[in-house]
This record gives structure tokens, C-alpha cells and sequence, in this order.
């Protein structure tokens, strides 16, 4: 569950809070009512860089899924669109 928490009550107990997040709560840091950034585990934090990334390899296979998709329509072969990448990549060096 998440809690609100001032920043003028984070910064005299941070250690308990550390030890609050380790235990799985979850703390929205506010300045001035207005939430700021948000306090969580680090076994939290790798999780979500994981799904992040997982999520972007996701989006990127779909995007390169699409392109051959579309370039099979238009006739081309995986031969076809190779050749043009590396006659791409020859003239950029």
C-alpha cells in the first residue's frame, strides 16, 4: 500500500523508512502537496528496469515484425532488405 509522505517527515527518519520499503511499503515523496518522487525497494527498482526492458525489446520486435511484414507485401525477400542494410552501413564508413 502506498503512504504519502512530506519530505519535512522524510529527512529526520529516513533509516525507518529505508527499513519500511524493504518490508514492501511504498512511500510517495511530497514537497509542498506535490509529489516529487516516490520511495521503494531495490528488489522494487531492478524489478520495474526489468519489465522496462522487457516492454522495449517487446515494442522493438513488434516494430521489426512490421517492417517485414511490410516488406514482404511489397515483394521483398530477408535477402532483399540485408543487402540494403549493408550497402547502408558500407557507404556510412
Amino acid at each position: 500500500m502506498e503512504k504519502i509522505l512530506g519530505i519535512d517527515q522524510l529527512r529526520p527518519r529516513l533509516g525507518k523508512y529505508l527499513d519500511e520499503v524493504e518490508k514492501g511499503n511504498i512511500f510517495i515523496i511530497t514537497s509542498r502537496s506535490n509529489p516529487k518522487g516516490v520511495l521503494i525497494s531495490y528488489a522494487e527498482y531492478e524489478e520495474l528496469k526489468n519489465q522496462s526492458e522487457k516492454a522495449r525489446q517487446a515494442e522493438i520486435k513488434a516494430t521489426i515484425d512490421k517492417v517485414r511484414e511490410r516488406a514482404e507485401e511489397a515483394g521483398y525477400s530477408e535477402k532483399d532488405v540485408q543487402a540494403e542494410i549493408d550497402e547502408v552501413r558500407s557507404c556510412e564508413q
